[in-house]
């Protein structure tokens, strides 16, 4: 199905009566995408197309596609005709979206369309941009440098208790406990309470509705994956909607109760559904990319001791005690680092759009109604801008080489255009914390032997959790 803005067929006033993009975005909510046959690559496997393959060999399937199709091409995943675009021409027409022909709720609702409802990354256009800006609002500089004075001191001690193997013997699971710290520092900066004993559920909660989005089966078959991130996303409902009347009458700073109290633009309340589902997004997007950030990035550091010698030495040079906001640009070193490893692997590996009329991309014509996704595990690995891109190498964006300045969209780890990830300085600002204190503390090594899988979806994590050894310093 296709909505032409403007039918001249229909006489000169047509145009007046042109639907809004808003308008042809729901217009195209239920009908099916647009079959891809014309364009480069394959449907797969009949019912099935390349969904397995996706899921459980996704750098295999990107690197064949590639090689055989070029770095934009369809293939079928999910039951859906979807064209995957790593050209970064490509990534810049549809991340850009200069004409306003891109979906983004359209192009994420099959797979978190009811895990995450009505979330920031689920809204279009004018109603986006006025979401956005109340929510912006917690991200500005005077509300960084707090949110910091927070985090510290759980930090330290969250670090601090993290115990070494010669003490007991066990290897530490890096990313259960970074998943546990990252989620208990969203929960005192957005919430302005520590959770309790429900920290634990509410953590499962998020999981569950996260591993959810990518269920070969959406539908709430008991014991099956959806059913449970649905049960999780019931759950974090109802957290949340038992809070907002004691947070409308009271004075915290914190973004939730900021948001139960700010205004529309027409000076109206947001209501209680739109409060939970935001605070919903909010808090997954603050500890789960951030937790997959942090893990990478220590990966990468236990695999390369040299690297993570520099980086230590780096932080003993600032001043001691915590990450002081006004010192968080000093560490140049661990920046380089952190932006490897959101090379290798990126956050959100696969960005979901919906073409809504007929356009093209990197020379393709491309039907309207058409399924497409960004795809940084494309991008981010050509040869044709990085040297050696399967290799850990921080130096690549060092200012004398620059690798990724050879394309405006050579690398975009955190999206791009209107829908550039809100919290990407918070998420910069947590690691650097984080990295501070326990590069400070320990020194962490691979478990001899082990051999970790890092899966790319649909948050990259460690398939074995990730168990390391610390030693102290």
């Amino acid at each position: 199905m296709n909505l032409p803005a403007n039918d001249p067929a229909s006489g000169p006033q047509s145009a007046a009566h042109a639907p809004s993009r808003a308008e042809l975005a729901a217009s195209l909510s239920s009908a099916p995408c647009q079959d891809l046959s014309s364009l480069p690559g394959t449907n797969g496997p009949p019912l099935v197309g390349h969904t397995l393959q996706f899921v459980l060999r996704t750098h295999d399937f990107v690197r064949e596609m590639t090689a055989r199709h070029g770095s934009v091409f369809r293939a079928r995943v999910f039951g859906h005709p979807v064209l995957h675009v790593g050209d970064p021409d490509g990534v810049k027409t549809v991340l850009m979206d200069r004409d306003r022909n891109f979906s983004n709720r359209l192009g994420w609702q099959h797979a978190i369309g009811e895990l995450f409802a009505n979330g920031l990354m689920l809204r279009d256009f004018e109603e986006h941009r006025s979401h956005r800006r109340i929510m912006q609002t917690a991200f500005r500089a005077e509300a960084m440098r707090g949110y910091l004075d927070l985090m510290n001191p759980l930090i330290e001690s969250g670090v601090k208790g993290w115990r070494p193997a010669a003490t007991n013997g066990e290897p530490l699971r890096f990313y259960l406990s970074i998943k546990k710290l990252t989620l208990d520092l969203a929960a005192e900066v957005f919430l302005g309470v520590p959770l309790g004993p429900q920290a634990d559920r509410i953590n499962q909660a998020f999981s569950d509705s996260v591993a959810a989005s990518i269920a070969l089966v959406k539908r709430e078959v008991p014991f099956l994956a959806y059913r449970r991130g649905m049960e999780g996303r019931r759950f974090l409902e109802q957290f949340f909607f038992d809070l907002i009347d004691s947070r409308r009458a009271g004075d915290g700073a914190d973004m939730f109760t900021q948001f139960c109290q700010a205004t529309t633009e027409d000076g109206e309340r947001y209501s209680d559904r739109e409060i939970v589902d935001h605070m919903i997004f909010l808090l997954m997007a603050a500890h789960d990319t951030t937790t997959s950030s942090a893990t990478s990035l220590v990966w990468a550091l236990a695999q390369n001791q040299d690297w993570q010698e520099k980086l230590r030495e780096e932080a003993r040079s600032l001043p001691s005690g915590p990450l002081g906001y006004d010192d968080r640009d000093r560490l140049k070193v661990m920046e380089l680092a952190f932006k490897e490893a959101l090379r290798l692997y990126p956050p959100v590996p696969f960005m979901g759009r919906r073409a809504l009329e007929p356009c093209e991309i990197a020379g393709m014509e491309v039907p309207g109604n058409s399924a497409v996704s960004v795809v940084s595990l494309i991008t981010h690995f050509r040869e044709d801008i990085w040297s050696a891109p399967r290799e850990f190498d921080p130096e690549r964006f060092s200012t004398q080489r620059a690798e990724e300045k050879q394309h405006t969209h050579a690398y975009f780890p955190f999206g791009g255009g209107a829908h550039t990830c809100i919290g990407m300085h918070f998420a910069i600002l947590q690691v650097k914390a984080f990295l501070l204190e326990f590069l400070r503390r320990y020194r962490v090594r691979l478990l001899p032997g082990h051999q970790e899988v890092m899966r790319p979806i649909p948050i990259p994590h460690p398939k074995k959790g990730l168990p390391v050894i610390l030693e102290t310093l």
